[in-house]
């Protein structure tokens, strides 16, 4: 099940943002003035190979490979950054979030689940 992290930063003069994790997928969510959601990433198959949909108001959807910045011998790890975009398996993608995200509040999760539904469309 996905928990609230309430930690995430909230950097001054950015979108407010919420984090969620669980063992099989991290949710970041972005609101804009009148608490709408303007942005949300969920960062799947954690650690190498992972993978990152994310989808904006302005953009829409997109997918992602995250390079972890693991790997590089004799450097500290570097900056997680979201590479070439990859294909994705949507349906999979939205069986996965529907199992981990059933406790999410009611609003967001319809919202997060609809915006899966159009990338398999």
């Amino acid at each position: 099940m996905l928990k609230e992290v309430h930690t995430a930063k909230q950097p001054i003069g950015e979108p407010r943002r919420r984090w969620f994790e669980s063992p099989q997928l991290d949710l970041y969510v972005w609101y804009g003035g009148e608490d709408e959601v303007i942005q949300f990433q969920i960062c799947y198959n954690k650690g190498p190979g992972e993978q990152a949909l994310t989808w904006s108001r302005d953009g829409g959807l997109s997918h992602h490979a995250v390079d972890d910045g693991e790997g590089r011998v004799f450097h500290m790890k570097s900056t997680p950054v979201l590479s070439a975009s990859t294909e994705f398996d949507s349906a999979e993608l939205r069986a996965l979030f529907e199992d981990v995200a059933r406790k999410l509040e009611h609003d967001l999760y319809e919202f997060i689940i609809h915006q899966l539904a159009r990338s398999s469309t």
